[in-house]
């Protein structure tokens, strides 16, 4: 829970960024320009909209990490929340995520976060 709590405190301090319920009606958003770029659904897990695009470039490079899990077709990322690294990571996603933001309007998905998937990979393996 801590890890959560301190990403999303972080997070509250970027320029332009603010916290709402999330769409999916569990848990916290955080909003960008009016869209959701993250969701705390729990003090163990948050999603992240990267996009389909950013999944694609960066997979390889998301592979690495045993916290991020993914969602065929998803334009989400979830990350498993399990210590400050892991928090750390959401951190740093999130700049992703914003750039990912502009692009949302061309992404069927980008309103349906991973809670509830039960389809969830850890992306190392390959689909």
């Amino acid at each position: 829970m801590a890890s959560a709590r301190r990403a999303l405190e972080d997070l509250m301090t970027w320029p332009g960024l603010s916290a709402a319920p999330a769409r999916c009606g569990t848990g916290t958003a955080v909003v960008a320009e009016g869209g959701e770029i993250a969701h705390f659904h729990s003090g163990r897990q948050a999603d992240l909209y990267l996009g389909r695009p950013a999944i694609q470039r960066l997979h390889k490079e998301l592979g690495h990490s045993t916290a991020l899990r993914l969602v065929p077709g998803s334009g989400w990322v979830s990350v498993v929340l399990g210590g400050d690294t892991d928090a750390d990571l959401v951190i740093t996603l999130a700049s992703v995520a914003l750039r990912a933001q502009s692009e949302r309007a061309d992404d069927a998905e980008a309103g349906a976060c991973n809670l509830g998937h039960t389809s969830i990979i850890p992306t190392g393996h390959t689909t």
